[in-house]
């Protein structure tokens, strides 16, 4: 099926990689090299010298470019060859350059067409870093299958209360309301559970006698893998603006086609200052998809021996409409991509 290219991708967290530490990553099957300039401006580069291929991540870093470990060529920010020590600089010499957005504490990489890239079509996540109201803590997973897996898992998340004792209660169907919404390439998927008992993840924040609140878990799909989760807890009946909430951010980049990074970050805006509890949070989390969603995911996809999920023709329940919609989405905005490109190479 191939990947959108011409949209943002979480890339890395902005504290990986700086101006003396090279970072090698892999995204939608190009191996790269990030790291930072003398001012801090974030750079990515084909992990690959021209000369004979070696990996520009295994070098290091003088005067704001990468030195290749096999023969010193150096290369710029741009891509460029600036120093060939063996005599003159052919004039054929760089690597492919990739533009890069700085924001919400991750770098955004652009894997398409560079003129193309626009910051504002970069969906709001926003709430990673909106210190004056959450306190939030962040991780980074890989997923042992294709990233549309990973997206099918977020937006139905009826598996809560079946795989993730932590996170849900085991009878939450019967008290779910489950609907779906499309705002332009926006998809939500939305689920209220009225008069829910509290769940061991939310007994740790609730500060009211009750034992039952309205929950809610509003996830928002923008393509081609960025999501924003809204959950929270409020007394039976009352505004959603009266109880804790709890947004998480969950961005999926594929690494190859069988493979995903995961980057997520959950903010709180309840007992904000009490390092202990986000340490439980992100320990409670990191082991929810470590132990719980990524190996049910890996092995998913290892019965299936294919990404293409549709053509197997699954069952689909009501709960999946957010995940097929997104899907049908995504699968519009690359027909329309991949035709706009051989229009380009026609021409």
């Amino acid at each position: 099926m191939g990947y959108l290219r011409n949209t943002w991708y979480a890339a890395a967290w902005a504290d990986e990689f700086d101006a003396t530490h090279l970072l090698a990553r892999t995204l939608l099957d190009e191996r790269l090299v990030f790291y930072r300039d003398s001012t801090g401006k974030p750079t990515a580069l084909l992990d690959r010298c021209p000369h004979r291929f070696a990996p520009l991540s295994k070098g290091k870093i003088l005067a704001d470019s990468i030195q290749c470990p096999y023969h010193g060529l150096r290369f710029g920010i741009d891509g460029r060859c600036n120093h060939n020590p063996h005599g003159p600089t052919p004039v054929a010499a760089r690597v492919k350059s990739y533009r890069l957005l700085e924001r919400h504490g991750l770098i955004w990489i652009w894997m398409g067409d560079a003129e193309k890239a626009d910051e504002a079509l970069l969906p709001d996540f926003s709430i990673i870093t909106n210190t004056n109201k959450y306190t939030v803590v962040t991780g980074k997973l890989m997923i042992d299958a294709n990233y549309q897996l990973g997206i099918d898992n977020l937006l139905d998340l009826s598996h809560v209360q079946f795989l993730h004792p932590f996170l849900g209660n085991a009878d939450s169907s019967d008290r779910s309301c489950f609907s779906t919404r499309i705002e332009g390439t926006t998809v939500w998927a939305l689920t209220d559970m009225p008069n829910e008992p509290l769940t061991k993840l939310w007994q740790m924040m609730w500060r009211s006698p009750s034992t039952t609140g309205d929950r809610r878990a509003h996830m928002r799909w923008d393509p081609p893998s960025n999501l924003l989760l809204d959950v929270g807890y409020t007394e039976c009946g009352q505004p959603v603006s009266e109880g804790p909430s709890m947004p998480s951010a969950h961005l999926l980049t594929p690494e190859t086609d069988r493979t995903t990074h995961y980057f997520w970050a959950a903010a709180r805006d309840s007992l904000r200052d009490d390092p202990e509890l986000s340490e439980q949070i992100r320990a409670g989390i990191d082991s929810a998809f470590r132990n719980e969603d990524g190996p049910m995911i890996a092995a998913c996809q290892e019965r299936m021996g294919t990404t293409d999920l549709m053509s197997l023709q699954p069952l689909l329940l009501k709960s999946d409409s957010g995940a097929v919609n997104a899907r049908r989405v995504l699968a519009k905005l690359l027909e329309a991509e991949q035709q706009g490109a051989a229009l380009s190479r026609a021409g």
